[in-house]
């Protein structure tokens, strides 16, 4: 329902309820009373809000009952009879891997919004004519509206589980980051067409990431690596592979594309900037960063492949 509040813009009253299909976050046939689409056809506030409350609290079901399962089969192997590397395997084989394989899923059920990028890399040079940044960047997608909520689920949780387990605060900022860009692309609503890779698609390298990350000495369980070392190399060559694919190759394009619509919709004064400007620039800051990480992490993982190798090749 909506109603006309005295000559002012339009208002849309929604129902608050519980987010749970994708067909929950589609308002695209919603019209205002004079006929006109309304500024986003999200949902409310509230109900983006309860939802997200709900996923945190399955996260957290879901970690107590994998260190439950730890629990029981502790006897499998000396390590896990540690209550510390228990809580340790429930957060990676628990949350990380059921959250950002959910979010990897989502991002890959909806590929059909941004497969024009896709496209364009394996050479369709008309697939991202300029044209279309406002179609890219102002239109909104119901796919994609619910990956940027359960994506900035799962960091509330993250941010949360960083503390406890004192990851330190560049792990804390990253987080907080994350939730801020989700955020905006939710409310006031931009850049639906790029979260479904950035929010998505590029987390299957870091889904693969979560299960590696046991088996390191600093942010997993201690000696797990050593117990089960021909595991370790090859859940690495796997990441580094995914690596490279998502975020060595997909992430600049993507990030190429979406600085250029950006630009493009702030040189023309696109009406649809309006109210969304704030939440761009922001987007685009955090964006341009993260694209410098990915030359720095990708430093990181050939130092470390090279170690690990070496080291691997001198016990044998």
């Amino acid at each position: 329902m909506c109603k006309l509040d005295n000559g002012t813009a339009p208002v849309i009253k929604r129902k608050h309820s519980l987010l749970l299909t994708k067909e929950s976050f589609d308002f695209s046939d919603e019209k205002t009373a004079d006929g006109k689409t309304p500024f986003t056809p999200a949902p409310t506030v509230t109900s983006s809000y309860m939802t997200i409350l709900f996923h945190v609290l399955v996260l957290c079901v879901i970690e107590y009952i994998t260190n439950f399962v730890f629990g029981k089969f502790q006897h499998v192997h000396p390590l896990m009879e540690v209550e510390k590397n228990r809580g340790i395997l429930a957060r990676h084989f628990g949350v990380d891997l059921y959250a950002l394989g959910t979010c990897a899923i989502l991002g890959l059920k909806n590929v059909s919004v941004c497969k024009n990028v896709f496209d364009r890399a394996f050479g369709r040079s008309n697939s991202m004519p300029e044209a279309g940044y406002e179609a890219r960047l102002f239109t909104y997608h119901p796919g994609a509206q619910q990956l940027l909520l359960f994506f900035l689920a799962y960091n509330v949780k993250n941010l949360y589980d960083s503390y406890v387990w004192e990851d330190g605060p560049e792990f804390i900022f990253h987080h907080v980051v994350s939730i801020i860009v989700a955020w905006n692309g939710m409310y006031p609503g931009c850049g639906h067409f790029y979260a479904i890779f950035f929010m998505g698609i590029s987390e299957i390298s870091t889904w693969i990431l979560s299960i590696l990350a046991s088996f390191d000495d600093e942010y997993g369980v201690v000696g797990l690596g050593a117990a089960f070392p021909i595991t370790k190399i090859v859940l690495g060559v796997v990441f580094a592979i995914s690596f490279i694919i998502c975020r060595v190759i997909l992430w600049p394009l993507f990030s190429y594309y979406i600085i250029k619509d950006s630009r493009l919709a702030f040189k023309v004064k696109s009406e649809k900037l309006e109210g969304r400007k704030f939440a761009i620039i922001v987007i685009l800051t955090i964006c341009a960063a993260l694209t410098l990480l990915q030359a720095v992490w990708l430093v990181q993982i050939i130092v470390q492949g090279r170690d690990e190798i070496m080291a691997l090749l001198e016990k044998s």
